[in-house]
């Protein structure tokens, strides 16, 4: 059962790059491969080109292309997050838990403790500066497997579309917060084997339930309760 279980989480900023990186893995993903495709056939092409009329330009333009296919693959992979370029929004995600500010050169010694409480309606954290409580409906059903435990990451629909984000500039408006992500550490997993599951089917469950056609989460009294609690 998923209702009572309670652990503690010490974040630093490597924590957070993992638990960052868990919800964009799947955008970053799409991005990496369409890369990985378009630019594995332009080096090919490129290749061909060279061997029948070879030049600088040539040479230089194959290069690039590989160059561009090992970032597609890279992304695709592993894809690396710069921190430093989203310094907002990694100091907004410890503010909320109770860490102190930092500056831009600083974030390196951001940490924040805080407790996470499994629900019936999903999942509470508590520091000791605020409470935040994150419906089940509001996550990703699909687990993902991270450098330090497991992670649900939110369910981002056209954010984390790749369709809509190469549609104009779709891409530079793109939310990339990970406010309201499920940590389990991979401690807590190994102890209770069923528990990604069971978080898992919670998930599902409360998605049916509550954004099915003519649904509203809002009318569920106990579920608005427990998300005013404070």
């Amino acid at each position: 059962m998923l209702e009572g279980v309670s652990y503690s989480v010490h974040m630093d900023l490597e924590g957070f790059r993992d638990l960052f990186r868990a919800q964009q893995i799947r955008y970053t993903r799409k991005l990496g491969i369409l890369c990985a495709v378009l630019f594995g056939f332009m080096t090919i092409a490129s290749v061909f080109a060279c061997l029948f009329a070879p030049s600088v330009e040539m040479v230089g333009g194959t290069l690039l292309f590989v160059a561009l296919l090992v970032f597609g693959v890279v992304m695709a992979v592993r894809p690396p997050l710069l921190l430093a370029t989203r310094a907002g929004l990694v100091r907004r995600w410890f503010a909320q838990r109770g860490a102190a500010s930092a500056g831009d050169d600083q974030l390196g010694q951001l940490v924040a403790d805080y407790t996470v409480t499994l629900s019936a309606f999903g999942f509470t954290e508590a520091s000791r500066t605020a409470t935040l409580n994150i419906p089940w409906f509001a996550l990703d059903a699909r687990p993902v497997a991270g450098d330090n435990g497991t992670y649900f990451v939110l369910a981002k629909g056209k954010e984390a579309s790749l369709a809509y984000n190469l549609m104009g500039i779709n891409w530079a408006f793109r939310d990339e917060d990970a406010s309201g992500v499920l940590f389990l550490p991979r401690e807590l997993v190994e102890k209770n084997p069923g528990l990604v599951d069971e978080a898992s089917s919670a998930i599902k469950d409360a998605r049916r339930r509550y954004l099915g056609r003519g649904k509203r989460a809002i009318e569920d009294k106990q579920l608005a309760s427990w998300l005013a609690a404070k």
